[in-house]
């Protein structure tokens, strides 16, 4: 039997996601934002003018951070199931758009600052979707992510390797970890510079519906620019 392309595991995680998003009320992630955006979110005067966008949002625990920026925010997210779960306090404050990641409605240079959080690790091209990022960027605009490491906590949890590379959770959700010089190659590759690569670890607790138990993160979080 031969390799799934990446076009097809690309397509059927999308679907994962958004059958998981969709197959309950609950939040699958809570409200706190991600364990490293309270200390490494850049100050909204370190910004050049411009709006905010949370790339993979998700239902939207890192919107209420994001928005203390002071500028206008967009949710954007490949599975219209997350983003309808998005609280409607904050769903009136913010722009939704269910897009792809590797083509995101819009003209080129629209955001100061764009998030893309617990997102990298779960697709099989990640290279296409940072050098979307990079477009989308004003020139000085910063990308902030997270790339989970090879020792994260959920290494190997219920996961089993797929072919080509790479992991599948539960045999549906699609992981890559990689080493920290992999993980800031993927952005300078993508036309960024590094700002600032920094080792981060955190807790979370159980995901309704998609993980039992608790668990520990570690990723590298990098921040990226766009030359002037």
């Amino acid at each position: 039997m031969s390799a799934p392309s990446l076009l097809t595991l690309s397509d059927s995680n999308k679907s994962a996601w958004d059958q998981l998003y969709a197959s309950t009320p609950e939040l699958i992630w809570g409200r706190e934002p991600i364990g490293f955006l309270p200390h490494l979110l850049p100050a909204a005067s370190a910004l050049p003018p411009g709006p905010v966008l949370d790339a993979a949002a998700g239902e939207g625990r890192n919107l209420p951070a994001l928005l203390t920026l002071g500028r206008p925010v967009t949710a954007c997210d490949a599975s219209a199931a997350a983003l309808a779960k998005i609280p409607a306090t904050l769903r009136a404050r913010v722009a939704t758009l269910v897009c792809d990641l590797t083509r995101v409605p819009g003209p080129d240079r629209q955001f100061a600052l764009i998030l893309l959080s617990d997102a990298v690790e779960t697709l099989p091209e990640p290279e296409p979707v940072l050098a979307e990022m990079r477009r989308l960027l004003v020139p000085g605009g910063f990308l902030l992510a997270n790339i989970p490491l090879q020792d994260d906590g959920t290494v190997g949890v219920s996961m089993q390797p797929a072919e080509g590379g790479g992991w599948l959770y539960q045999g549906r959700y699609y992981y890559r970890f990689y080493a920290p010089a992999e993980a800031e190659a993927l952005l300078v590759a993508a036309g960024l510079e590094l700002v600032s690569s920094d080792d981060r670890h955190w807790e979370e607790p159980p995901h309704p519906h998609f993980r039992e138990a608790s668990h520990r993160h570690h990723s590298r979080v990098l921040l990226g620019r766009r030359p002037l």
